[in-house]
């Protein structure tokens, strides 16, 4: 592709998911809800906690503090809609995106169940106690100390199976924080409203979703975002192709919303994003944006284990690190190559920004372009 090209897709997605202009910009326009947030993206990765409500923070321009707020009020929450892992979704959105989309039947799980031996009978006891029991959010340790109570071994990760699985179905989803752990709660007890569209209507839906604020995107992209067969995602953009503008651009067709975010003049400055943020996870191909050679520093495992990255003009150029201290929040960053002065204070404003979203202050440490920076979190 040409570099061209490349600048030119990384700018209009950077448009898309709502990065631009980075956050403490004079620019930057008033703050979003959480929810505007969540129905522009229709899902935004969240299995770390901490890392999920930065992908919020960083779009919207509101603190932990109020991000919290919106699970509170039952706007937004954190469920496994698709691909096996958690994403913030739209409060009444969670449930039809789960029956549509999660597949809880999927033979990989038969297979994890098999291996746990978990029966039947198991997920079944385990639907009917939280239906019963779970019509208030408790505790992921109140609700493994329900399974025991009612004679269902917990032990292991069957708990962690079980849960997940009513989560897939649509029948129980996250509520908020209970202390520092997870809560757990009937959709159909917490969502006030749950919106019912038919199997078509959902599919548009999310497609349209999807285009509109990662684009541009290729087919293979959404098909790898949903987990889903090509035919499926075939489907689903068919069903919204009066909405969809393509182009051919080294060879591959790439779609974007006709209503697709304009796209500034100026290049897209600096971000620290969070550790499995929408920019990487949203994609199936992600050399667009992080370059070949620096894709072992940002997943040195080469398992899905992501680095926070420092971004820069919608390209991944580093990554960094938090170090909570009493009183201020030290971050850590690691570019792949030498930074600019300018570049720097563009870096600090990001990390003030971040800083300001946590609520405390912000120290800024230099780490040397490749000397290992830890794996961290956002």
């Amino acid at each position: 592709m040409r570099d061209s090209d490349r600048r030119r897709l990384r700018r209009a997605r950077m448009a898309a998911l709502g990065l631009t202009p980075p956050l403490g910009g004079t620019s930057r326009a008033a703050p979003k809800s959480a929810l505007e947030v969540t129905q522009e993206l229709g899902a935004l990765q969240a299995q770390d906690y901490a890392s999920g409500a930065w992908s919020l923070g960083v779009r919207s321009g509101l603190t932990l503090e109020q991000v919290e707020q919106a699970v509170v009020d039952r706007q937004v929450v954190r469920t496994w809609p698709m691909r096996g892992t958690i994403h913030w979704v739209p409060a009444e959105d969670a449930r039809w995106m789960c029956e549509l989309l999660a597949a809880p039947r999927s033979t990989t799980l038969a297979t994890r169940f098999a291996q746990l031996a978990i029966t039947a009978a198991d997920v079944e006891r385990s639907g009917q106690v939280f239906e019963e029991h779970l019509r208030v959010p408790r505790s992921r340790p109140d609700v493994a100390a329900l399974l025991v109570e009612h004679g269902i071994d917990p032990a292991g990760q069957r708990k962690y199976h079980l849960i997940g699985y009513h989560c897939m179905s649509g029948l129980i989803c996250q509520g908020p924080l209970i202390g520092k752990q997870p809560s757990f709660v009937l959709i159909d007890a917490w969502v006030p409203r749950s919106r019912q569209p038919s199997r078509e209507e959902g599919l548009a839906t999310v497609a349209e979703r999807y285009v509109r604020s990662h684009g541009p995107v290729t087919e293979r992209d959404l098909a790898g975002w949903l987990l889903k067969p090509l035919s499926l995602t075939r489907e689903a953009l068919a069903l919204v192709d009066d909405r969809l503008v393509r182009e051919t651009v080294d060879d591959e067709v790439w779609l974007t919303h006709v209503d697709a975010r304009p796209v500034p003049d100026l290049p897209g400055g600096v971000h620290l994003l969070p550790q499995w943020d929408e920019f990487l996870l949203g994609y199936k191909s992600r050399d667009v944006t992080l370059p070949p050679e620096h894709f072992a520093k940002v997943v040195p495992g080469r398992n899905m284990v992501f680095k926070p990255t420092l971004v820069v003009d919608g390209q991944v150029a580093g990554t960094w690190r938090r170090v909570s201290k009493s009183a201020h929040v030290r971050v850590e960053v690691q570019p792949f190559a030498e930074l600019s002065a300018r570049r720097w204070r563009e870096v600090q404003r990001a990390a003030e920004a971040y800083a300001t979203f946590l609520g405390v202050e912000a120290q800024v440490v230099r780490a040397a372009p490749g000397l290992p920076s830890g794996d961290g979190s956002a």
